[in-house]
C-alpha cells in the first residue's frame, strides 16, 4: 500500500468542493431554465397539446365518417374521447371484407362456405340500417356467393332511400342474372359489375317492356363492366341512359360485335380483353368531344382523321399492338405501345409514330420477343428516322421500357433514344442485364438523364381496368 500523502488528500478535497460547487451551479441553472419566460411556457404547453382532439366534436365526427368502419375502430383506440365518438358513429358502408373475416390459408371448401355465410351478414346489416333509419351509401361485395334473389333484395332496399352512391358487385362465379332493381338506384355515382348476365326484357322473370323506357342513371360518373354477358346493343343502350358518365371500362366481354361509343361527357375509355373472352370486332368512337384517355387492348383502334375529329382533346393513348398513327396528333402527351423491334416493319411503325407525336412527354414501350430479321447486322435508327424527331428534340422527358430479353436491335433502339432525346430526365428499364452496354453519359443527348433499372418481373404493360383510373396521373405506372 502506498504511504499516506497529505498533499494528495488536500488536492482531492479541493476537487470535491469544486465539484460540489459545479453541482449547485447546475441545479440553479435548471431552476432558472424551468422558471423561464411566459413565451417559453406557452411553447412547451402548445407542443404537448393534442391539437387533433381539440377540434370541435362535429368535425371529429365527420373525420370518422370519411374512413371505413374498420379504420374508424382502430382510430377510436387512441383515446376515450375518440371511442365515445366511435360509439355514436354509424357507418354508411357495407363491405363484405369485414363480414365474417376470412382467415389466411383457408381451404377452398371452407372458404366457399364462408362466402355463402357472408350473404346472410350483409342482409342483416341492410335490415338493421333500415330499422334504425340509417342510410347506406356504399355497398361493396367481392367475396360473397349470394343468389340472384338475395341480390335483388339488397338492391331493392338500397333503392328505397335513393341515397346510395357506390355499388360494387363482383361475383366470383358467373351466370348470375343482374336484378332490374339496379336501375332504380338513380343516385348512383359509381357502379362496378362483374360476372353478371344482363337482365332479360319481357318473358318470365324478365323486365317488363313498359319499364325499360323510364329508367336512367342521371348522375352516374364511373362505370366498370367486367366479364359481363351482354350484347353490344345493351352496352350502347346503357351508355345512352348515363348522360353524366365520365369514365367507362369494358373488360373481357362474353359477347363480341361492333361497338360504337357516343358519350358527350366521357373523359376516359378503357377496353381490355384476353384470349379467353370474346373480343369486340371493332371499336368506333363517333362522339366523344371531351375524351382525354383511350386505353385499349387488344381491339385495334387506328387513330385516323375520323378519330381525331371525334376526340379532339385526347392526350393519353395505349396500349396498341398493331399500331400506326395515320395523322399527326399534336395533343398526345402519354402513349403506351407494344412492339417487336426485331421485325423491320414494326421498327418503321415505331419511328413513324414518334414523328406523328410532336409533343410527346411520356413513352411506355413493351418490347416483345420474336424472330429477328436483322441477321447479325446493326440497325441505323438515325437513318430510318430520316432526320430529327420533334418530340425527341423538345418534349420527351420520361421513357419506360419493359423488355424481357435484350437483343442487339433493342439495345440499339435504347441507345438511339438516349442519344436523340435532348430534354430527357429519366429512363426506367425493366431489365437489369444491360447496364454496361448503354450509351456513355457524355454521348447522350441529355447528359443529366437518370437511367434506372427496375429489378422486377413486370415485363408486360398492365392496365388499371377500374373506371376510376381517370384520376391517375399516369395509368400505366402500376
Amino acid at each position: 500500500m502506498a504511504p499516506f500523502n497529505p498533499n494528495n488528500s488536500r488536492r482531492k478535497a479541493t476537487d470535491t468542493s469544486s465539484t460540489a460547487k459545479r453541482g449547485v451551479a447546475k441545479r440553479n441553472l435548471r431552476k432558472r431554465t424551468r422558471r423561464g419566460t411566459r413565451s417559453s411556457g406557452l411553447a412547451d404547453e402548445s407542443s404537448s397539446q393534442d391539437r387533433l382532439s381539440a377540434l370541435p366534436q362535429d368535425m371529429l365526427f365527420y373525420i370518422l365518417t370519411l374512413v371505413s368502419l374498420h379504420d374508424a375502430a382502430r382510430i377510436a383506440v387512441l383515446s376515450t374521447e375518440w371511442w365515445h365518438l366511435f360509439s355514436e358513429c354509424q357507418s354508411d358502408t357495407i363491405d363484405d371484407k369485414y363480414v365474417c373475416p376470412e382467415r389466411p390459408r383457408l381451404e377452398t371448401g371452407l372458404r366457399c362456405h364462408l362466402w355463402e355465410r357472408r350473404s346472410h351478414g350483409i342482409s342483416g346489416a341492410l335490415i338493421d340500417s333500415y330499422m334504425r333509419d340509417r342510410s347506406i351509401r356504399r355497398l361493396i361485395v367481392k367475396q360473397t356467393l349470394p343468389s340472384s334473389e338475395v341480390i335483388s333484395c339488397w338492391l331493392n332496399m338500397l333503392s328505397l332511400d335513393a341515397v346510395v352512391e357506390d355499388i360494387v358487385l363482383e361475383m366470383p362465379c358467373p351466370k348470375l342474372c343482374l336484378p332490374h332493381f339496379i336501375f332504380n338506384c338513380s343516385s348512383l355515382r359509381t357502379l362496378s359489375l362483374s360476372n353478371f348476365c344482363w337482365p332479360r326484357i319481357g318473358g318470365q322473370n324478365g323486365v317488363p317492356t313498359s319499364y325499360i323506357p323510364s329508367w336512367t342513371l342521371p348522375v352516374l360518373v364511373e362505370l366498370t363492366l367486367r366479364l359481363m354477358d351482354m350484347t353490344v346493343h345493351n352496352v350502347m343502350d346503357l351508355l345512352r341512359r348515363c348522360p353524366a358518365l365520365l369514365s367507362l371500362s369494358l373488360c373481357c366481354p362474353h359477347r363480341g360485335g361492333s361497338l360504337i361509343i357516343r358519350c358527350k361527357n366521357l373523359l376516359s375509355l378503357t377496353i381490355d380483353s384476353d384470349n379467353k373472352s370474346a373480343n369486340y370486332n371493332s371499336v368506333g368512337v363517333e362522339e366523344a368531344p371531351k375524351l382525354e384517355r383511350l386505353l385499349t387492348r387488344p381491339p385495334t383502334l387506328k387513330l385516323g382523321v375520323a378519330a381525331q375529329g371525334a376526340m379532339p382533346r385526347l392526350h393519353t393513348a395505349g396500349v396498341f399492338q398493331k399500331y400506326g398513327l395515320q395523322v399527326v396528333w399534336e395533343q398526345l402527351r402519354t402513349v403506351a405501345l407494344i412492339t417487336n423491334l426485331d421485325d423491320s416493319s414494326e421498327v418503321q411503325q415505331a419511328i413513324m409514330s414518334l414523328h406523328n407525336m410532336p409533343n410527346l412527354e411520356t413513352l411506355h414501350m413493351q418490347m416483345k420477343n420474336g424472330p429477328s430479321d436483322a441477321k447479325g447486322k446493326s440497325t441505323s435508327f438515325e437513318k430510318i428516322a430520316g432526320g430529327p424527331i420533334k418530340c425527341l428534340e423538345s418534349s420527351l422527358k420520361k421513357v419506360v421500357l419493359r423488355v424481357q430479353y435484350m437483343s442487339r436491335r433493342k439495345l440499339e433502339f435504347v441507345n438511339f433514344l438516349l442519344g436523340a432525346a435532348k430534354v430527357l430526365k429519366s429512363m426506367l428499364i425493366c431489365n437489369n442485364r444491360m447496364g454496361g452496354e448503354l450509351l456513355h453519359p457524355e454521348s447522350r443527348g441529355s447528359p443529366g438523364a437518370q437511367v434506372v433499372f427496375l429489378q422486377n418481373n413486370k415485363y408486360t404493360l398492365e392496365l388499371n381496368t377500374s373506371a376510376s383510373n381517370y384520376k391517375l396521373a399516369d395509368p400505366f405506372m402500376l
